[in-house]
């Protein structure tokens, strides 16, 4: 039985925008302000990259099968642990027939988009395979908080970062994810910030309508108010001040470059829109996108084709629309957990352990399956049914903090943690 809390982080997942967008905003501007006071405290003078890279977070919720995505079809033990549902290396007479990575490693068929980037020359797109953390966790939703604060309890691993990066002189708003509410990830004392869609960030009322509102925020003596009363009229002030920030955004007026054509749906959406944005060079370091629907206990092979098509597209379509400047921009998946290597009576897999990152963009050293692969012969299975998650996920992120993002305090943002070098960065 799930817990309530558990309840409360399903429903916000599923629950699209349905209040007024000042409402929204306002809510919005509430939660960050409460955590690390005004926004508009900060330098207004500072808008702009205080660093011109970008880091793009795209977690694959449900617990995605990598062993389907990026399968070890070189592996004997992989056929024989899953006879129907397997994909078949290049060559295979029947079944789905995968994209050849190297000799142990074969791709979606689905995902050829993505396998293009992967071997192409000087390609910057790579995988790290079997990541995970020990002792695991198999719940969704508890794995999912472990994967954000970094198994460390409390602020997630982004807003720690944020926090020991800090300057007088940061930009307005440093992270900023695209979904209803606010990720693990970016909580913290740190100001993050959450829309659903950046239409949420349109002052849609009259101009003598929002006149009116700035002089009831702005001009009404706060003085003696209640703590929460201040920071109602704070808030609003805060609102204005992100409407004014991300005045140039307009995704329905906005044209992808380079011929670049995003899926339909909300993970197309969202990359289009974090897209735009990272075009418009008003600071933002950090994204948070999710990508919903990868629980896959039955029919694997009919429901999985449509997930990986459209993530193979999404991820194409935003390094081809943003052209030279994802130089700048690496893209990073993760999931809760992998799958069990096993495939089940239905057809599907069952919550395994190991799983695996998508790393693309920037100065990824691509083409290749990074980390240690343990392999799935009997004695290498963790507790003898899951991959063993061989590469700690922490090391994958830690790199991309220090050798893309130009460094951090590894000691803070990932605590007792011990790095292994991963070299996908």
């Amino acid at each position: 039985m799930q817990s309530n809390a558990d309840d409360q982080k399903r429903n916000e997942l599923a629950a699209g925008p349905d209040r007024r967008r000042f409402l929204q905003m306002g809510a919005l501007a509430t939660g960050a302000i409460g955590l690390s006071g005004p926004l508009a405290a900060r330098d207004r003078r500072s808008v702009g990259r205080r660093t011109p890279k970008v880091t793009v977070v795209l977690f694959q919720r449900g617990g995605a099968d990598h062993l389907n995505l990026y399968a070890p079809t070189g592996d004997p033990n992989y056929a024989l642990l899953r006879p129907t549902i397997g994909i078949r290396p290049p060559g295979s007479p029947s079944g789905v027939i995968g994209l050849a990575m190297n000799a142990t490693f074969s791709m979606h068929p689905a995902m050829s988009q993505v396998h293009a980037r992967f071997t192409a020359p000087n390609s910057n797109l790579g995988i790290v395979h079997a990541v995970g953390y020990q002792p695991y966790n198999r719940s969704h939703f508890e794995s999912q908080d472990l994967y954000e604060n970094a198994l460390t309890p409390g602020d997630g691993w982004i807003n720690r970062h944020l926090q020991v990066t800090s300057t007088p002189l940061d930009p307005p708003v440093r992270a900023l994810a695209i979904r209803p509410s606010l990720p693990l990830s970016m909580t913290g004392s740190y100001p993050c910030f959450t829309v659903a869609t950046m239409q949420d960030l349109t002052f849609i009322g009259q101009p003598d309508m929002r006149v009116y509102l700035e002089a009831i925020t702005e001009l009404t003596p706060t003085a003696g108010m209640p703590a929460q009363q201040q920071l109602a009229y704070q808030s609003g002030i805060d609102c204005f001040d992100l409407i004014d920030l991300f005045a140039g955004i307009n995704p329905a007026t906005y044209v992808p470059a380079n011929g670049a054509v995003y899926p339909a749906g909300a993970l197309g959406n969202a990359l289009k829109e974090v897209a735009e944005t990272i075009k418009a060079n008003l600071g933002v370091e950090f994204y948070a996108v999710d990508h919903n629907g990868w629980d896959h206990h039955a029919n694997l092979v009919a429901s999985i084709n449509p997930m990986a098509q459209q993530l193979s597209q999404a991820i194409n379509a935003f390094f081809t629309d943003l052209g030279a400047t994802g130089a700048d921009v690496v893209l990073v998946t993760m999931s809760e957990f992998g799958r069990i290597p096993a495939e089940n009576g239905s057809g599907g897999t069952d919550h395994g352990v190991g799983g695996a990152m998508l790393v693309a963009g920037g100065a990824v050293n691509g083409g290749a399956v990074r980390g240690i692969w343990p392999g799935l012969a009997p004695g290498a299975l963790v507790d003898n049914r899951f991959l063993a998650p061989s590469n700690d996920f922490r090391s994958v992120l830690r790199e991309i903090l220090e050798v893309h993002m130009g460094g951090t305090d590894p000691g803070v943002v990932f605590p007792g943690h011990v790095h292994t070098p991963i070299g996908i960065l």
